[in-house]
């Protein structure tokens, strides 16, 4: 089976890719799990050549939108919490991977056999949609049916007041009680990056002030209306 599925959706680029991570709050270092990436052909091109972190998320408009943490918006570099040198680094070196193996116009659009992939690649594991970029690029009935075989998913989306479909599966990205007022009456389960806690949401149970006493793996409850859970969750900004 591969470990890696790369393929073009409209104009961009999107890599799911197998693996373990280093990353404690997410799953223990030992599972398999199954992240998305979505990146534009200028973060594509970019990457092929000497880059510099500026530059590489100065292309981001086509996977990132309206995002207010994007750079493309005039947002600072530092303000995404994936515009990290470790996972800048990871980006660059999965495209060079990617661009050593294929020429952007050779990579294919998704087709029936890729989807095909997709699932078996999903099957018992826990899904990460948007580890980088929009997770709404990918379409929402093979987003829901990598979803039905996987063990559980996570996912969160800037684009709630646009995507409105993807309430099923995903979280609205929101920032505070008036935005999560705001999804909630838009049909939405948020997950709220606060400056202070919200009475009646839950907080993240992988979250510092939580005591990191689960992961995202084994919790689950950022999976939209149909996933885990009822209620909005809470963390503060990070």
């Amino acid at each position: 089976m591969k470990n890696r599925i790369t393929f073009k959706i409209n104009g961009t680029l999107c890599v799911v890719r197998s693996g373990k991570t280093t990353n404690k709050k997410i799953a223990k270092p030992t599972e398999q799990i199954v992240q998305t990436y979505h990146f534009s052909r200028g973060q594509f091109e970019a990457a092929k050549r000497k880059t510099s972190m500026a530059e590489f998320f100065s292309h981001d408009a086509d996977v990132c939108m309206d995002c207010p943490f994007a750079v493309s918006n005039g947002a600072k570099l530092s303000a995404c919490y994936t515009h990290k040198v470790m996972q800048y680094s990871g980006f660059v070196s999965m495209l060079r991977s990617i661009a050593n193996e294929q020429d952007w116009d050779d990579i294919p659009n998704l087709i029936p056999s890729i989807e095909r992939d997709l699932y078996a690649l999903s099957h018992g594991k826990y899904l990460r949609f948007g580890t980088y970029g929009e997770p709404s690029l990918l379409p929402y009935a093979v987003a829901k049916s990598m979803c039905a075989v996987a063990k559980s998913w996570t996912g969160y989306t800037h684009q709630w007041r646009k995507a409105t479909e993807y309430n099923a599966l995903f979280m609205a990205s929101t920032h505070d009680q008036d935005q999560e007022q705001q999804a909630f009456n838009q049909g939405w389960r948020s997950f709220v990056a606060a400056r202070h806690g919200i009475s009646g949401l839950v907080q993240c149970p992988a979250s510092k002030e939580a005591g990191f006493k689960s992961n995202c793996s084994q919790c689950g409850l950022c999976s939209g209306t149909e996933g885990k859970g009822k209620k909005s969750i809470v963390i503060l900004e990070h």
